[in-house]
């Protein structure tokens, strides 16, 4: 299993809330979490920072997430990242679970 955590910074929380909007009515998220071998797909507003939003992306392997990114709604997001000037730091984790 391998974990993304994904955080994006804008340039203040306005633009957060109209990137967050728009994400959720394309339906990018729930696209996403149907995908085969997607465990989690959830945003979060940051605790700390009002320009700031979190994603978690979990899927079963790293060959899972990147036909993800080959997907038509990946494509959607990508657009919506270009539109808001999106920065995004990602840290990727490896699980090895028995």
């Amino acid at each position: 299993m391998t974990n993304y955590y994904v955080t994006y910074t804008f340039k203040n929380k306005d633009t957060r809330n109209a990137f967050y909007e728009e994400v959720k009515a394309s339906g990018v998220a729930e696209a996403s979490r149907a995908e085969d071998g997607c465990i989690r797909y959830e945003y979060y507003y940051h605790a700390d920072s009002d320009n700031k939003i979190f994603l978690w992306e979990q899927w079963e392997s790293r060959e899972a997430q990147a036909l993800h990114m080959t997907m038509p709604h990946f494509a959607v997001l990508t657009g919506i990242k270009e539109k808001y000037e999106v920065e995004a730091e990602i840290l990727i984790e490896d699980q090895i679970i028995r």
